[in-house]
């Protein structure tokens, strides 16, 4: 299953190879990761916390620009349905080791000074929290409806709505940021249009995602735990400014990203991706605070930050 060329000819519209690469339209296509586990489509598998690493449908791969994507791609609407009815309570308990990952990420944005600031995938609100206290005039999007409740208990506007949707409206904003949610949508070229369409003349775009081409993504291979259902599209260094110029934006940096969990949420994932470590994770769960914050950077998440030509 090397090239898909060939095979897909004359198919029908629900295909089971690609014909083309999302990004570069190229032809030159290889199956990288065969189907793994049981995907269900439901909205656990959706959740920010999920622990559902390698369970994934096929992983094809472009030979051309280096896009990796799932496929076949879930439909949009089913998507929604299923981020709409997610809830996350393990979310909520990593509220502070949320908060200092923000606060991290805040030195991408560059100064407040008033800017007003659209936040997609905004879920709980933490990071609205962080850009409010930092000056900025925040808001989000949101579509799980649990989630988009936390972050409106906190005092701020969030519209369980589309980007698409936002663009349509005579709302223009500043800065966008993208915190790991482009990887999840069904048709990022969209999606990413649609935020361009958002932003003021001069105005910024922050997206982060977990780096594909990657040296640990590459020397795990199949094992690289963020194969995942959720993560429908695999972007890396080149291919998400590739895409991001495209569409009219120019890429000002792409910096390395760090999150900040607790050791027992951490151990739990690695639980999760390496049963051959289970035991020795579980020895360390018992014996190291479970709160203990530990900033993580295996050098796999970027953010590219770029400027609306």
């Amino acid at each position: 299953m090397k090239n898909s060329a060939a095979r897909a000819e004359g198919a029908p519209a629900l295909f089971t190879v690609p014909r083309s690469c999302y990004l570069c339209r190229g032809t030159r296509l290889a199956l990288r990761f065969e189907a793994c586990g049981t995907p269900d489509g439901q909205p656990t598998a959706y959740k920010c916390t999920s622990f559902g690493h390698r369970v994934h449908p096929p992983i094809w791969g472009c030979l051309d620009c280096g896009l990796l994507f799932q496929w076949p791609i879930p439909s949009p609407a089913k998507l929604t349905s299923a981020y709409a009815a997610v809830e996350d309570p393990l979310y909520l308990a990593e509220k502070a080791n949320r908060y200092q990952t923000f606060r991290k990420a805040l030195r991408f944005l560059g100064p407040a000074r008033g800017r007003r600031l659209l936040d997609v995938g905004a879920y709980c609100g933490y990071f609205l929290d962080v850009a409010r206290s930092a000056g900025f005039d925040a808001e989000g999007l949101e579509l799980s409806t649990w989630a988009a409740g936390h972050a409106r208990s906190l005092g701020f506007r969030v519209m369980s709505e589309s980007l698409a949707a936002r663009a349509s409206s005579q709302d223009r904003y500043d800065v966008l940021t993208l915190w790991d949610v482009v990887e999840h949508f069904a048709d990022p070229r969209a999606e990413l249009a649609a935020a361009h369409r958002l932003l003021a003349p001069g105005g910024t775009i922050h997206v982060s995602t977990i780096d594909a081409a990657s040296l640990i993504a590459r020397l795990l291979g199949a094992r690289w735990p963020w194969l995942m259902e959720m993560h429908l599209f695999y972007f890396d260094r080149s291919t998400l400014p590739m895409l991001l110029e495209e569409l009219g934006f120019r890429v000002l940096a792409t910096k390395g990203y760090t999150h900040t969990v607790s050791a027992g949420y951490l151990l739990r994932k690695v639980e999760a991706s390496f049963p051959w470590l289970r035991l020795p994770a579980r020895l360390l769960r018992a014996a190291v605070p479970a709160q203990l914050p530990i900033p993580i950077n295996l050098g796999d998440n970027m953010v590219v930050s770029a400027v609306k030509l």
